[in-house]
């Protein structure tokens, strides 16, 4: 499995979406075998993050609790690390002001945030998929005599 980032910046806000694809490894066809027998593994891809590289840098989103399959939700995520929420695009309409979703990071360092991010989730997925490669789609039964 190949798990490639996505990254991109617009006016201050860095959005990055993690995206897994399979792409002929030798393990593909077991993991979709897996996959069907056991579901899609999920990982957690909000709550608070240190950086693993820098353990004084902590960052978390909104919600505690974002729990994705790998391989059926997680490129439709998309994480933002900023240092504010932007301005309102009307200051006179109080119904435009923005508000920070669920997997809107508001840091000190949006770059560090993003990078530390990617590390700690890929880690995750690369947990999830250990386990899901430990079960046993078919058991070994041995004979017993009676």
């Amino acid at each position: 499995m190949k798990l490639h980032t996505v990254t991109t910046q617009a006016n201050g806000i860095i959005s990055v979406t993690i995206q897994a694809s399979f792409v002929g490894d030798m393990t593909d066809a077991n993991d979709k075998a897996l996959i069907a027998a056991f579901g899609d593994p999920e990982v957690n891809i909000a709550g608070t993050f240190t950086d693993p590289n820098n353990t004084i840098f902590t960052f978390q989103f909104p919600t505690t609790e974002n729990y994705v399959g790998v391989t059926t939700q997680l490129s439709s995520q998309q994480a933002q690390f900023m240092l504010a929420l932007p301005t309102a695009v009307n200051p006179n309409q109080y119904n435009l002001a923005p508000v920070q979703g669920p997997m809107a990071c508001i840091t000190t360092n949006p770059s560090e945030a993003a990078a530390a991010w990617v590390n700690v989730v890929t880690s995750r997925i690369i947990a999830a998929f250990s386990a899901l490669r430990g079960k046993t789609l078919v058991p070994t039964i041995p004979d017993v005599t009676v």
